[in-house]
């Protein structure tokens, strides 16, 4: 009997994407790309440890070694990607004005009990990572020449970190379905806000809010999910309008897009996006 669990789950802190998930009573594997997995295994003490890398070209014993019986049989029968998300829990910093989420820091399964509120600082991106670069913060026309020694992503930080006020806070939301999420416990949230209930428009589509009284930095957030495109395109309840204009933005980044290639729940640009798999392929070929 095949007691697999497939799902996706979001990568934090700070955002990195997705991972589609494999887990069994004997082990989990994870994969970022859809090619190559992450396997931990069940060990003696009841517990996952870090085993070995799996591929489906490879031979399953080098993997397995006879620990898992029905390895096989899960990992080339998974379902099609994306499996369903199954990260319901997030946890957002609060704006200072009014209380709602501002950015999301972490997401979880829902395992019967709120985890506990970790670091509620929000960070555009890992800790010596200044890829990102924002055309609204750069002078040159393609966006290259930065206008600031700043990092733009340590711009982006402080931007956030000031909407949130000097005292960070966070609540953790267990999202429905529908959009919808209800709160639970946090950081220096106020006790009628534990069991708050909020729709949909109430939380960013995507990683933060994006309506903002400065237009500088409306146009800052509008190039951080630009830059996050690829990624942000292999989440499942994102706007028709929302993912067109992601795709657009991902096509900018192709070998970064190809890679996310079997995560893509849908295409609306299939035109384009098609010319940038195929400029990907070529780069990569090259």
């Amino acid at each position: 009997m095949n007691q697999a669990r497939y799902y996706s789950i979001r990568r934090f802190p700070p955002y990195q994407g997705t991972a589609q998930v494999v887990e069994t009573p004997d082990f989990r594997a994870i994969t970022t790309d859809g090619i190559s997995w992450r396997v931990q295994f069940l060990n003696q003490r009841s517990r996952l440890s870090n085993n070995a890398v799996w591929r489906a070209d490879d031979a399953v014993e080098t993997v397995a070694d006879g620990r898992a019986k029905n390895f096989t049989e899960v990992m080339r029968n998974h379902p099609p990607f994306p499996f369903p998300p199954a990260d319901n829990l997030e946890l957002w910093l609060l704006d200072a004005s009014v209380r709602n989420p501002l950015a999301i820091l972490a997401s979880t399964l829902d395992r019967g009990s709120t985890p506990r509120v970790g670091d509620t600082v929000w960070r555009a991106a890992l800790e010596g990572d200044d890829s990102f670069t924002a055309p609204s913060l750069s002078s040159s026309p393609d966006g290259q020449v930065p206008m600031t020694p700043i990092p733009h992503s340590e711009v982006l930080n402080r931007c956030v970190q000031k909407a949130a006020g000097p005292l960070d806070r966070a609540q953790w939301f267990r999202r429905e379905s529908d959009g919808s999420g209800t709160g639970l416990h946090g950081s220096r949230i106020d006790p009628e806000q534990i069991g708050r209930k909020l729709d949909r428009d109430a939380f960013p589509e995507l990683l933060l809010r994006e309506a903002w009284e400065d237009a500088r930095e409306k146009n800052l957030v509008d190039d951080y999910h630009d830059w996050q495109a690829p990624n942000l395109l292999t989440h499942l309840n994102i706007k028709r309008d929302t993912r067109h204009r992601l795709e657009l933005a991902a096509c900018r980044q192709a070998e970064k897009l190809y890679r996310l290639r079997h995560f893509l729940p849908e295409i609306v640009n299939t035109d384009k996006m098609n010319v940038a798999f195929v400029e990907a392929v070529i780069r990569g070929s090259a």
